[in-house]
């Protein structure tokens, strides 16, 4: 990580993620320890930067922005970070529940779910 505590600063507010992890980063199971850490303490700054309301100030920032434009692969941890987040939630599921109710089975209702179909 930087050395200079000015690098990804989001004034000590905490990134949970909670828009696409309901019960937040660390509970997701989706991330590494170390992840969960630089995404909750710069997750704010690691967004404003990649979308541009924020203009990089230290080096670290500014090969952050260029890992966000596409200009090479990512190489800190920052960006690896951010890079397994962006995997995370760009993400399509299908999510698969099963359960009879009472009427189903009164009714003989036992269709099988194909799940080649899907």
């Amino acid at each position: 990580m930087s050395a200079d505590n000015n690098s990804f600063d989001q004034q000590g507010r905490i990134y949970w993620g909670t828009e696409h992890f309901p019960y937040g980063l660390a509970k997701s199971g989706q991330f590494t320890r170390q992840q969960v850490e630089l995404l909750e303490r710069h997750g704010y700054a690691y967004e404003a930067l990649a979308s541009g309301e924020r203009t990089p100030i230290t080096p670290e920032e500014k090969s952050f922005l260029q890992f966000c434009q596409g200009e090479q692969e990512p190489d800190s941890a920052h960006e690896k970070a951010w890079d397994r987040y962006l995997r995370e939630v760009s993400k399509t599921g299908i999510v698969v529940t099963s359960s009879a109710s009472q009427a189903d089975a009164s009714s003989g209702y036992n269709d099988a779910l194909d799940l080649d179909e899907l």
